[in-house]
């Protein structure tokens, strides 16, 4: 039965595949030779990667041009994300998404001036009213390294218009060479029972292997034991050629004695479910380590839609009997290069070491329902169905109140566990005086000690904030202004190509408002996030001929502010 629905699965996608790739001819984004240094469902911190990043030869102001002929449907100015974006619809179909641009053609930049004016704000997000046409191969903007861009390239995507759902773009005919099988580095056996032992210990353990172009075993020597339920992921990176860049997978496939327990493929995804990337993965290992291990296995809150039908018991594993079994684990890029780990493992019947004893928890949360906890009158946590990937034995800690902080520190859990939503914590905040409650916002530290700072507001006497990261909470005080450091030179005049730049810091709450004024009117003022920079444009603006007023007002996210002022 499941060779039967294997045969006719793989037709339909083999014909489905042929009918994606004759449906549209898209030509390149840019005019050079493509290389990537991303491509599409690359794991990434919280979500799989939409698109491919194409790169740009190490600088900016590459011609982008229309993959195919369009109407542009939406452009997008953000200091985060994929900074100056624009999006082209396309007659058969398709959207494309252009991220990380520098600048736009001139059409679209007058239309992003003007919405930025009336809106008095920098960061826009809109329709145009009026259609804007490309035809395929035009230029419609220059690359750059706006937004989260870790670099110069074009972050380049494919979208179904009808539900805007990200598509594979290597599964479209792009000029990208790449005949690398992916690499293998290990596979990780997982408890999935409160009794399961691998190797006699109730702990995930990883295992090293060995081996090189496609085909990989265990090192020598290596023994898997395991008695219980269990699951299974491969740590596994994909690679072009010419190219260091580390690159995400297209198929995963594990069989257990010939038989599929597991296989998903990376053909689109949905943005509702990007962040279940952190049930996807090992996500402790990820946080702890950055290495990518691909779960073959399925939570029961993980709502992805990448898994085939033939995947057998949600991916847990279970024998009763003492026998070896084998495992063939392949995993594949979009050019079908392929790479196998053959490998075995032996079943128990019997506990081969100590069964765990079972630990206190202070509250069980089930991952489809709501949950909130209260610690006396000082504390409570709501969680909300569906945040969780799985049930949750939680713990929880309270130290006594140290010097910087307004409260007892708080742990819930730890990091290593996922969410999928944001949970709602509240602190009391009774004996904070008045003048420090506008000042007040919340402290998350890390395992690892880091810290974060997070927003909220009053209810009453508590503090009401939220989180999508467990970890350990306290309230602080955060009474210093921004600090506003002016980069450029006091220029002799004014002109439409003038632009004065400032570094703008805050120690805790982060820059929340920013504007830049001219003789008391509104004038563009740009955020560049990842420097701290701000940058004050006076295209277009009128001036004086003498003594013009300029002003720059920031503001952090609790209110303190500070300004800079000149007459020039």
């Amino acid at each position: 039965m499941i060779r039967t629905l294997f045969f006719f699965f793989s037709l339909f996608s083999l014909l489905c595949g042929s009918a994606q790739s004759n449906l549209a001819d898209f030509g390149p984004p840019l005019e050079i030779p493509l290389f990537l240094s991303g491509n599409f469902a690359e794991l990434r911190s919280n979500h799989f990667h939409t698109g491919i990043d194409i790169k740009t030869q190490g600088v900016e102001g590459q011609k982008v041009l229309a993959a195919e002929s369009g109407t542009v449907s939406r452009i997008s100015v953000s200091p985060y994300g994929y900074g100056l974006a624009l999006y082209l619809e396309h007659p058969n179909g398709y959207t494309t998404v252009y991220g990380h641009l520098k600048k736009y053609d001139e059409r679209i930049a007058k239309l992003v001036r003007e919405k930025q004016y009336s809106s008095k704000a920098f960061r826009v997000d809109f329709k145009p009213s009026q259609d804007i046409y490309f035809k395929k191969g035009e230029v419609i903007a220059l690359s750059g390294n706006t937004g989260g861009s870790g670099g110069p390239h074009l972050h380049f995507e494919i979208r179904r218009t009808s539900n805007n759902k990200p598509l594979n773009p290597l599964k479209f005919g792009f000029n990208v060479r790449d005949d690398i099988p992916p690499r293998i580095r290990g596979i990780r056996f997982h408890p999935l029972s409160d009794t399961t032992l691998i190797n006699g210990q109730h702990k995930a353990k990883s295992f090293v292997v060995q081996g090189g172009n496609g085909n990989y075993v265990l090192k020598t020597g290596t023994k898997i034991e395991v008695y219980g339920a269990f699951g299974i992921s491969i740590h596994s990176l994909d690679y072009l050629n010419d190219q260091p860049n580390k690159c995400g997978l297209y198929e995963v496939h594990l069989e257990v004695d010939g038989a599929t327990v597991c296989r998903q493929q990376f053909d689109e995804l949905d943005f509702s479910t990007s962040r279940n990337i952190n049930s996807y993965k090992a996500y402790d290992v990820y946080r702890t380590n950055k290495w990518h291990y691909h779960k073959s296995f399925i939570e029961p809150g993980n709502q992805l839609e990448i898994y085939l039908p033939e995947s057998q018991s949600n991916g847990v594993i279970s024998f009763n009997s003492c026998d070896e079994h084998q495992i063939n684990y392949t995993v594949k890029d979009a050019y079908e290069n392929t790479s196998i780990l053959i490998c075995s493992f032996t079943s128990l019947a019997n506990p081969n070491g100590a069964l765990p004893v079972p630990k206190p928890y202070d509250a069980y949360f089930k991952y489809d329902q709501e949950n909130s906890f209260n610690y006396s009158e000082e504390f409570s946590l709501s969680v909300p169905k569906g945040a969780l990937y799985k049930d949750l034995k939680l713990n929880f800690g309270r130290e006594m109140e140290k010097q910087g902080l307004l409260s007892p520190r708080y742990t819930v859990q730890n990091d290593l566990v996922p969410l999928d939503d944001y949970i709602k914590v509240s602190i009391k905040g009774s004996h904070i005086e008045p003048g420090l409650r506008d000042q007040t916002l919340a402290v998350r530290y890390s395992t690892k000690g880091y810290q974060s700072f997070l927003t909220g507001e009053w209810e009453g006497d508590n503090y009401i904030f939220q989180t999508k990261v467990f970890g350990k909470f306290a309230l602080v005080a955060d009474s210093i202004p921004p600090t506003i450091t002016p980069l450029t030179k006091r220029p002799a005049s004014i002109s439409e190509k003038t632009v004065l730049r400032f570094k703008v810091k805050d120690d805790r709450s982060g820059l929340g408002k920013f504007n830049a004024y001219i003789n008391g009117e509104w004038v563009l003022c740009e955020y560049d996030s990842k420097r701290k920079r701000l940058s004050i444009v006076f295209e277009g603006v009128e001036t004086k001929p003498i003594e013009n007023l300029v002003e720059l007002k920031v503001e952090d996210l609790v209110g303190n502010k500070s300004s800079w002022s000149s007459t020039l």
